[in-house]
């Protein structure tokens, strides 16, 4: 084996070690994004659940206050529901400029 020969092997060798360990490096990255992705999707399907959970409560809640209103207490409830929806309309206003 001539001199450039071993020259070119140890090149060679000094490269391959440094792929074999940037592979590493990414291959551990990939396996711990993974688990962070898998803990923020089981996070997402916790709070569905837990807002699917309490949309029914509201709508329950809604529907026994309704039941349970008299006239001038779902005047009130509607005047009451119009005003949060205008104050919602207005943030969703300035949120898109």
């Amino acid at each position: 084996m001539t001199e450039n020969d071993r020259t070119a092997l140890a090149a060679f060798e000094g490269k391959l070690h440094r792929l074999l360990h940037e592979y590493t490096q990414k291959e551990e990255l990939n396996r711990e994004l993974s688990l962070r992705i898998e803990e923020k999707e089981n996070s997402l399907k916790e709070l569905q659940l837990r807002c699917t959970a309490l949309e029914k409560s509201y709508n329950d809640l809604k529907q026994a206050r309704v039941i349970s209103l008299s006239d001038a207490a779902v005047g009130e409830t509607k005047e009451r529901i119009a005003k949060l929806v205008r104050e919602i309309d207005r943030c969703i206003e300035s949120l898109k400029k």
